[in-house]
């Protein structure tokens, strides 16, 4: 029963990664005609993180990728392990890791938002963007969009 259940949790495993491989690569494919249109180098769309601090320099601030990204690697790396931890500070970390979840998916919101806006689209576009970005890079790297500059130095918002 044991080498069973391994081997379809191997197999499992196995489709996911494939899976999530599949719709990394879309993305890119999408993302590197989006780098193109904004008149950036399509190869910086394959680097992940570094893509996302690129494609801010064309749609909102750098500054705001960069904690975005900041505070993944935070979460991923030493507030999801301690948080398994169990006890007092296992809670704490717990925590720690929702609060930097919430940042995390407000900034990423946000971010999505200025693509959609600097390319005409407003916010139902943007939370395409923020659920299924793989589909949502394609239309607009394969779509008629086009890019209409940094719609969030435009506008004068300041957050």
């Amino acid at each position: 029963m044991g080498v069973t259940f391994f081997a379809a949790f191997a197999a499992f495993a196995f489709g996911i990664i494939c899976f999530s491989a599949i719709i990394y690569i879309i993305s890119v494919i999408g993302m590197f005609k989006v780098f193109e249109k904004c008149g950036l180098e399509g190869w910086k769309a394959i680097i992940p993180f570094y893509n996302e601090y690129v494609f801010s320099e064309k749609v909102w601030v750098p500054k705001y990728v960069l904690y975005f990204c900041i505070a993944c690697i935070v979460n991923l790396v030493i507030v999801s392990p301690i948080s398994h931890s169990g006890g007092f500070i296992g809670i704490l970390f717990s925590l720690i890791g929702f609060i930097l979840s919430i940042f995390f998916l407000v900034v990423r919101g946000r971010f999505c938002y200025w693509i959609a806006k600097s390319f005409g689209y407003d916010v139902g576009f943007a939370i395409g963007l923020l659920f299924l970005p793989f589909v949502f890079y394609l239309i607009l790297g394969f779509g008629d969009a086009q890019y209409r500059g940094n719609a969030f130095l435009e506008s004068g918002s300041q957050y």
